[in-house]
């Protein structure tokens, strides 16, 4: 009989518990996988896009001619002198990156080896601060330095202009060289530390450790590095707008290797930036859609050769494990004879061959530690020049306050700053709006609900690395398309806000992932076995204890942000003006701006005043990057002080609450005094009181004898 209660009273709870419990997870589940199926799709609608606006071009022209034609002279629809051949355009990106990587690639392997091998870990910290304050600088003021110092070098060696191959070459050289740094950087510190110290054990100079064995050890994560150097190279649009001269007519080749240097060349992603705002036709556009396509196309390329480095990278580390495992199994046998034995003539010639090589090898050590210096320096040197030049001459912007309001000084019309700055600042907050939960709920799939060998899961992460790679420019044509014109929605924070979006996407991806990840499993072990439910245990455990990380993976997110103008350029407008429509104004940011006033000449302003809102742009960015550590762990530490402060606050309210109620009791007791003694005078009927007081005590009754019943069946369990 006892049994049977108890039976009965627990498939009572699981119909009248579980159920809620089961429904709010699938409600939760179901969130969290409608929002990552979101984002998968967002990918496969954006190359379906991609691909289906380009096909007018590839029927009118043929995909072949099209990828090897010489000429690209854009035109109305029928007009037989349009002609649509990117062929030379191509070929011209190739040359950039070649002669960008000629430079770009020992400077980052000479300057990562000597900052991870002969530096100490103090000043491996502040060289790395350094590179990557040059990883904070955004592209445009880039092309603005290079505009006006590299390009005058160049001048001075007889360049025509200051907009050429070899100013952007080289320009293109130190933005892709940070990251190329930091990623070998971490390549190289995951060698182990038995390779270096068995090297110089056997007596191996350390020159030659760090460059025969060292470096071949981390190789395939170097070239890794540099294969994600070379897609920032091909997908940079508006510095090579800025730089590069965008001249279609191919290289000049009749005045020797200088003509060919100083050419004004064009690269792929620069041509959709010049040109889709302006296109001439439906086939022009498809053709501009059709170059975005081929930057998907070499982008996809460029992620699979990285998967497959990586891969062999793995295979390497197994294979070295085996190998240690054989020779210690080999050791743990008796000693063989060894296979060659030398007598001690053949032995001294060995010894007397190797020594006649000391002074070479004295000579290939002084060489390469020079070069690692110099490569080390120039990189500092850079970011000093750079950041030097962006401060001086930005604050001497600050002599005409005015431009803070008034771009047009002379007239005093139009927005300045602080519309391009209040733009900014809407343009985070709406891309923020969009992004974060998107992302979050694809990162806690990711790390919560997918299993990790999975194909889908794989498939995933592939995808989220693909869009991290894509250039800007391909979501900017993306969100002019589906934002503007298939959706209607005018130049805009909005439409730029949901280009930026996509933009951000894999980054907070990974780093939401990443916040998650380092969470302990034991904490949700332990929430578990305190019987919580998944939702609770996320909820509770995971992610307070993540927030740091989330909040950090945010304020760099709004660095990006920022410093972003190629989706932007296309989807928010080109006009200086002040956000009075909220998100549905037009105008420009920081970064756009100071393009527009570079390439177009607003008047009234002087060079001082692209440079001030370059040096807020510098700021903003490397104060965010800077600072996003400590940011997230006082905001953190903040919401504990508030949580803490608002307990203090409701246990003080309780006790004066408490005080206010004695204080109290002495009237309420006079009251029902007298309302007692009314009653007994007849002034107040008892037939309503009595009612009353028969059904309250019927009512005790019953709760008395609940609470027994109650009490007996727990005694039974």
């Amino acid at each position: 009989m006892i049994l049977k209660k108890q039976n009965n009273e627990t498939q009572f709870k699981a119909k009248i518990f579980k159920p809620k419990e089961n429904f709010n997870a699938k409600l939760f589940k179901t969130i969290v996988y409608s929002l990552t199926f979101t984002v998968l799709l967002i990918l496969l609608i954006l190359v379906t896009f991609v691909i289906i606006k380009s096909t007018d071009v590839f029927k009118e022209t043929g995909f072949w001619n099209f990828i090897t034609g010489a000429n690209w002279k854009p035109g109305k629809n029928g007009e037989s002198t349009a002609k649509y051949g990117i062929g030379l355009i191509i070929l011209m990106t190739l040359m950039l990156l070649a002669i960008s990587m000629l430079f770009a690639i020992p400077l980052t392997i000479f300057s990562t080896l000597f900052i991870s091998e002969y530096l100490s870990l103090s000043m491996q910290k502040k060289v790395l601060t350094v590179i990557k304050l040059l990883a904070s600088v955004p592209s445009v003021v880039f092309g603005l330095f290079a505009r006006d110092q590299i390009g005058a070098l160049f001048q001075l060696m007889g360049a025509p202009n200051n907009d050429n191959l070899m100013v952007a070459a080289m320009t293109m050289t130190f933005m892709a060289a940070p990251t190329m740094i930091s990623l070998s950087y971490n390549a190289v510190q995951s060698v182990p530390e038995g390779y270096r110290l068995g090297s110089l054990g056997l007596g191996i100079s350390k020159e030659k450790t760090t460059f025969k064995i060292i470096r071949k050890s981390a190789s395939a994560k170097i070239i890794s590095a540099i294969i994600l150097g070379m897609a920032r190279v091909i997908g940079e649009t508006m510095a090579i707008m800025m730089i590069a001269g965008n001249s279609t007519g191919g290289f000049i080749t009749n005045s020797g290797i200088s003509g060919f240097l100083f050419s004004s060349i064009r690269t792929l992603a620069a041509t959709i930036g010049l040109e889709m705002t302006e296109n001439s036709g439906s086939t022009h556009q498809s053709a501009l859609y059709a170059i975005g396509l081929i930057l998907f196309l070499l982008v996809f390329i460029i992620n699979i050769v990285i998967l497959f480095m990586s891969n062999v990278d793995n295979i390497k580390y197994s294979r070295r494990i085996k190998r240690e495992e054989k020779l210690n199994s080999n050791l743990a046998r008796k000693v063989k004879t060894p296979k060659y034995v030398y007598d001690k003539k053949m032995l001294g010639m060995m010894v007397h061959n190797r020594t006649e090589n000391k002074f070479f090898k004295k000579t290939y050590s002084a060489i390469m530690l020079v070069l690692m210096w110099i490569c080390t320096a120039i990189i500092i040197s850079f970011t000093f020049w750079i950041l030097g030049d962006v401060l001086i001459k930005g604050l001497i912007g600050l002599s005409d306050p005015i431009a803070f309001i008034h771009m047009d000084i002379e007239n005093r019309t139009g927005g300045g700053i602080f519309a391009a700055l209040f733009t900014t600042i809407l343009l985070v907050i709406c891309t923020l709006i969009f992004a974060i939960p998107f992302a979050l709920a694809a990162a806690i799939y990711l790390n919560e609900y997918a299993r990790k060998t999975s194909m889908l899961t794989k498939a995933f992460r592939f995808s989220i690395n693909l869009l991290a790679s894509t250039p800007s420019i391909v979501f900017g044509i993306f969100g002019l398309s589906i934002f503007i014109v298939l959706l209607g929605l005018p130049f805009s924070i909005l439409a730029a806000g949901l280009t930026m979006t996509i933009v951000v996407l894999p980054m907070l991806i990974s780093n939401f992932e990443d916040a998650l990840q380092q969470v302990p499993h034991q904490y949700r072990e332990a929430g578990s076995a305190l019987g919580l439910t998944k939702i609770q245990t996320l909820f509770k455990i995971i992610l307070p204890n993540a927030m740091e990380g989330i909040i950090t993976g945010i304020i760099l997110a709004m660095a990006k942000i920022i410093g972003e103008s190629a989706p932007i350029y296309l989807t928010l407008g080109t006009d200086i003006q002040m956000p009075t429509q909220g998100f549905l104004s037009q105008g420009t940011t920081l970064t756009t701006g100071i393009y527009m006033m570079v390439a177009e000449g607003i008047p009234g302003h002087g060079q001082g005043t692209i440079y001030l809102m370059a040096l807020i742009t510098i700021i903003l960015i490397i104060g965010l990057n800077f600072t996003s550590g400590r940011l997230s762990s006082l905001l953190v530490q903040k919401s504990k002080d508030l949580k803490a402060k608002s307990k203090i606050k409701r246990k003080e309210f309780k006790v004066k609450t408490k005080a206010r109620i004695k204080k109290l009791k002495p009237s309420f007791k006079f009251k029902w005094m007298k309302l007692q003694s009314k009653i007994r005078k007849g002034e107040i009927q008892v037939t309503f009181f009595k009612e009353v007081s028969t059904k309250n005590k019927a009512w005790i009754k019953r709760k008395k004898e609940y609470r027994k019943l109650k009490k007996g069946v727990i005694d039974h369990e």
